[in-house]
């Protein structure tokens, strides 16, 4: 007969094992009864000590950055023009230019009713703050002192 505590207990001082993983595998030898609750409740303590880091990789965060990475390389932003005071700006063109005062360049385009214009970013109506996907999410204006006024646009 297997003795379940003693092989789990070898495992785990060898600290190669995904904690989670290993919690599992305890709870299910303990919930199959091959182990007691005093030894599952040493042997969840003792996995928590000898868990090494390296083995405890975060799946769903690294599928999340794998996720962003392939974004970027599938829309990268860099292939638009950053916008330069006192350019003629075609309509529905996509410039990049810092508009929200973040220091990154934001995605912008100027829609409207004109071909094109020589004012700058605001000054004229049909100036739009993109998103990621190059979607409208807001309209960009200046106010009196010559700040940009930057206005979500509502969902329908």
């Amino acid at each position: 007969m297997i003795d379940f505590y003693s092989a789990l207990k070898t495992t785990i001082q060898r600290g190669e094992y995904a904690l989670e993983q290993m919690e599992d595998r305890i709870n299910t030898c303990w919930l199959d009864t091959r182990i007691t609750t005093e030894q599952r409740d040493e042997l969840l303590t003792l996995s928590a000590e000898c868990a090494k880091d390296e083995f405890q990789v975060d799946i769903l965060g690294k599928l999340a950055e794998l996720e962003a990475r392939v974004y970027d390389l599938e829309h990268p932003t860099d292939i638009y023009p950053v916008w330069q005071q006192g350019q003629i700006s075609e309509r529905g063109v996509v410039y990049r230019y810092d508009v929200t005062g973040d220091g990154e360049l934001d995605l912008v385009r100027y829609d409207g009713g004109r071909a094109s214009t020589s004012l700058s970013i605001g000054k004229i109506e049909g100036w739009h703050l993109l998103n990621r996907e190059l979607e409208n999410v807001a309209t960009i204006t200046r106010d009196a002192d010559g700040g940009y006024v930057i206005t979500p646009i509502e969902a329908a």
